[in-house]
């Protein structure tokens, strides 16, 4: 029995659905179902493997650009230091960093974050186990 409550209904998306790019999604010469769509993922086709895997290498492409795109502005800022390896660091220079890239170059706090692994990973994983390695809150206080 198919788990779709209506598997004739025409798909909306079916690229997206199918996790490829539109150019990769063959004319049926009629509308896409969501049957379609449902007997593709089943099946796995060698066409659709292929072009997951296509659409998998330009999106990574993509991010590459953009860590790319990101270290070039941080440079442009002035956040030249080099990677001290440690949670001050992280907390005096780095969050600043990630502030201003933010606003300079118009990016989510993912993408700044995302930036900053890459130019200050030691920094950063420092940063990171100083947060995991602090005492409960609640007892700090007690």
């Amino acid at each position: 029995m198919s788990t779709l409550r209506n598997p004739d209904k025409i798909a909306r998306h079916p690229a997206k659905a199918l996790h490829i790019n539109g150019a990769d999604l063959p004319n049926l010469g009629r509308p896409w179902t969501k049957r379609d769509v449902h007997t593709l993922r089943a099946e796995k086709p060698a066409w659709l493997t292929d072009a997951r895997r296509r659409r998998a290498a330009m999106m990574a492409a993509a991010a590459e650009a953009e860590g790319a795109r990101l270290d070039a502005e941080l440079t442009r800022l002035g956040y030249t230091a080099p990677d001290e390896g440690t949670a001050d660091q992280g907390f005096l220079y780095i969050d600043g960093a990630l502030i201003h890239l933010q606003h300079a170059a118009k990016c989510t706090e993912d993408d700044a974050d995302s930036a900053a692994w890459r130019r200050w990973p030691k920094s950063m994983a420092a940063v990171e186990d100083y947060d995991d390695g602090s005492e409960d809150e609640d007892d700090y206080w007690t």
